[in-house]
């Protein structure tokens, strides 16, 4: 990237998730732009090659990991982030996770509170630890949450998931009003149908081969006129928005949904 696109020279991002799918684009962008990051995940493996790919083209990252259903270990993820860093100004919170059954007839009460320790406390807390830690140093920051078109529609399936996504559409719009007065941006990225991780369940309930959920949907939206674009996500699509709204480009926007999905909450 051209040394004038590179918007976050100084910066220092944190991403959650950052070792896979969505997170590891979103970490690869803000490190292309300038910025410092931290790669926090559950997953060590994940989050150490990512933070390898970083610094092999000559970026600046660092694999921290974290368990974000736990609040001790946001806290704990902000601290050794700062130390190594510098204070927090660009925090990401994109770590989350689906209902082992899909169907919200079959969800488990232990499944249910799984998905929602990752999706919305752990999106909280991290949130939270981010936002002190901003005040703390009376930095001006952005959070973005990744949230999903599945929060803003509702559907028989993805019981949980698609409720904790909701939820993370509505604590963002309330922490971009407490945190306002403080100079800190807080939006959310709801992205559309997208080859992650979290269909396998589905896949294997369809009995459908590994990675053929999502190009059956997106051929189905795009037949009946649901999906707009006739392409699926990319990881590059959802990093392009988050660095859109973390940038001083988005300076004047808070507490905003951004669906990144080729139009199909629109139709939906």
């Amino acid at each position: 990237m051209a040394e004038n696109m590179k918007r976050f020279v100084g910066e220092h991002v944190i991403v959650t998730g950052g070792g896979s799918g969505f997170g590891q684009g979103i970490a690869h962008r803000f490190a292309s732009e300038g910025a410092k990051v931290v790669v926090a995940d559950v997953n060590k493996e994940w989050g150490e090659k990512v933070a390898a790919e970083i610094k092999g083209k000559g970026g600046t990252a660092l694999f921290l990991s974290v368990d974000v259903s736990s609040e001790d270990s946001c806290i704990e993820l902000v601290k050794k982030a700062a130390a190594a860093f510098g204070p927090v100004t660009i925090a990401v919170s994109n770590a989350g996770i689906s209902e082992t059954k899909s169907s919200a007839l079959e969800i488990t009460p232990d499944d249910w509170d799984r998905v929602y320790g990752v999706n919305v406390r752990g999106s909280f807390m991290f949130c939270r630890a981010c936002a002190n830690n901003m005040m703390e140093n009376e930095v001006k920051g952005s959070i973005t949450t990744i949230s999903s078109i599945m929060g803003r529609s509702a559907k028989s399936m993805t019981g949980a998931y698609a409720s904790s996504k909701a939820a993370v559409i509505m604590f963002t719009k309330c922490l971009a009003k407490c945190f306002a007065p403080m100079g800190i941006r807080v939006n959310s990225i709801a992205p559309g149908m997208a080859a992650t991780n979290l269909y396998r369940q589905v896949e294997q309930e369809m009995m459908m081969e590994k990675d053929s959920f999502v190009p059956w949907i997106i051929e189905q939206c795009v037949n009946t006129g649901q999906l707009l674009i006739p392409r699926q996500a990319e990881p590059e699509d959802i990093a392009a928005a988050v660095a859109f709204l973390a940038s001083k480009d988005a300076s004047y926007i808070t507490a905003q949904v951004l669906c990144v999905d080729g139009g199909m909450d629109w139709c939906w």
